[in-house]
């Protein structure tokens, strides 16, 4: 709620109102917005009642030994575009420890990988017969981290610590869990169809060890199988279908849990803890293994107002990124909508899972999102389109896109003090910031802007702006930490 202090002075014998904006933050498009609450926010993050440095990303730096964690060195990427990401763990059992790889798939068609935390030589290639980027999946194979990958062009492909695998049987396989010695694949060539193989061994194919089952109805293709609660769901165009297997090699039981009002966008699909976050058209979504319930995020409005065919999304510490794009309305061109070829995605929504708080950073071209977890220096990753396609970044929070910082807005929805018709005066506000900001109040008869210096103390800034409702708006070009802002208006009588 925001407060107000209704002062009587002897002076003027008028009704004083004094907003303390800060109080509570309600982020983007609240539909029960107070007076002075937020109606735009972007590239801050709000804590604790007050707005700093928003996030941002750069160049991605490791530790090359697990014993000397703060020593970091660039991670090299060879190639000028890097269309995908992805990770792997494996365990030495010589050297009796889990090494942490980070691969990526470049324009060159190349393979691409290093390890996180030991000496990066040279960055290692895969060389390989794939003609776009394939698919991947996270696999075991004899009780060991694999990933698979999957594509045009060339032979199933299974990297392992002990080394890489082909099968010139297996199909292009979209999505697969291996559950209860089985595999079960979605392939791209039959995506109504989950097929499963009598073993567990992907490298060993063959037609003979593989039945379907069928899945033609209203909810669509099969888009993702997940393993979750001792069972296994997959993920459709619009729904999710559980499959329960017996202890029969052909007894299954098939419930449909969720039937979508719209599609669902497969790479938003995320696992965090004991629920599955996804996005379709309709919204942000919450799925427990039982039922599916809509997620009340701040920025629902906002997710609705484009469709979403490059939407990416990863579950990392607790919160929800997702990578997307949106229409702001405003007509304004922040970094990445500026480009003369347009953009894919504009916008990342941090999500936390657990308070529900939101925070948006516009302006950044995101490919894809991936959590490089381990016991060691756990990180948030992205690949990226357009101009940063040829980099690995890194989440970091000092709201710069690779040294360059991103534009701020906070805006507040029209306020009038509870007093509705009646003229009114901003003759001031207070606010503490440690680097320069515009604040920009705004009357129905009249915009000032006034120009304020960072400080390490609290300021009083005197105004004069007219009018019975106004919105306020803080601007800046870098680093802020911005706390108590206070409104001050006068009743004119």
């Amino acid at each position: 709620m925001f407060y107000r202090n209704e002062l009587k002075t002897k002076q003027t014998k008028t009704k004083e109102y004094k907003f303390n904006l800060f109080d509570e933050f309600k982020n983007l498009d609240d539909s029960k917005q107070d007076c002075g609450s937020t109606k735009v926010i972007y590239n801050y993050i709000t804590e604790n009642g007050a707005l700093k440095s928003g996030y941002g990303f750069s160049e991605l730096k490791m530790p090359q030994s697990t014993t000397d964690l703060d020593n970091e060195s660039l991670v090299e990427i060879r190639g000028n575009d890097v269309k995908a990401i992805w990770k792997l763990k494996w365990y030495d059992s010589v050297a009796d420890r889990n090494n942490y790889y980070l691969f990526y798939f470049n324009d060159e068609g190349l393979i691409c990988y290093d390890n996180l935390f030991m000496t990066r030589l040279a960055t290692v290639i895969i060389n390989n017969d794939y003609t776009q980027t394939p698919y991947a999946a996270y696999y075991r194979q004899d009780d060991q981290d694999a990933l698979l990958l999957s594509g045009e062009g060339g032979n199933l492909m299974l990297v392992t610590g002990n080394g890489i695998e082909t099968s010139e049987t297996a199909p292009i396989i979209k999505s697969c869990c291996s559950h209860y010695g089985k595999l079960f694949a979605i392939t791209a060539s039959t995506s109504s169809t989950l097929v499963y193989n009598e073993d567990n061994d992907v490298l060993n194919w063959t037609d003979e060890k593989t039945k379907d089952l069928d899945f033609s109805d209203e909810r669509g293709d099969l888009n993702k199988i997940i393993s979750f609660n001792d069972y296994i769901y997959i993920f459709r165009d619009y729904g999710i279908t559980k499959l329960s297997i017996y202890s029969s090699d052909e007894e299954f039981a098939v419930s449909h849990m969720y039937l979508a009002d719209s599609y669902i966008y497969p790479n938003t699909i995320a696992q965090s803890g004991d629920e599955v976050l996804f996005l379709n058209k309709s919204g942000l979504k919450s799925f427990n293994g039982s039922s599916v319930k809509n997620v009340d995020i701040s920025c629902a409005n906002l997710l609705k107002t484009c469709q979403q065919p490059y939407a990416f999304a990863t579950a990392f510490e607790g919160k929800y990124y997702l990578a997307c794009r949106c229409d702001y309305g405003d007509g304004k061109k922040i970094r990445c909508e500026n480009y003369e070829g347009g953009y894919k995605n504009n916008t990342l929504i941090v999500y936390d899972i657990q308070s529900g708080h939101t925070d948006i950073v516009r302006g950044v071209d995101i490919n894809q999102v991936l959590a490089l977890v381990n016991p060691y220096k756990s990180k948030l990753v992205a690949c990226f389109n357009n101009e940063h396609k040829g980099k690995i970044g890194e989440l970091k929070e000092d709201g710069k896109i690779f040294e360059e910082s991103l534009p701020t807005l906070w805006e507040s929805v029209a306020c009038d003090f509870g007093q509705a018709g009646m003229k009114k005066r901003i003759y001031a506000f207070t606010i503490k910031t440690s680097g320069d900001v515009d604040v920009v109040i705004e009357s129905e008869n009249l915009q000032r802007t006034y120009k304020v210096k960072g400080k390490d103390k609290l300021q009083k800034i005197n105004t004069n702006v007219y009018g019975n409702q106004f919105n306020v708006k803080i601007i800046s070009q870098g680093s802020d930490y911005i706390t108590s802002f206070v409104l001050f208006a006068r009743e004119v009588k």
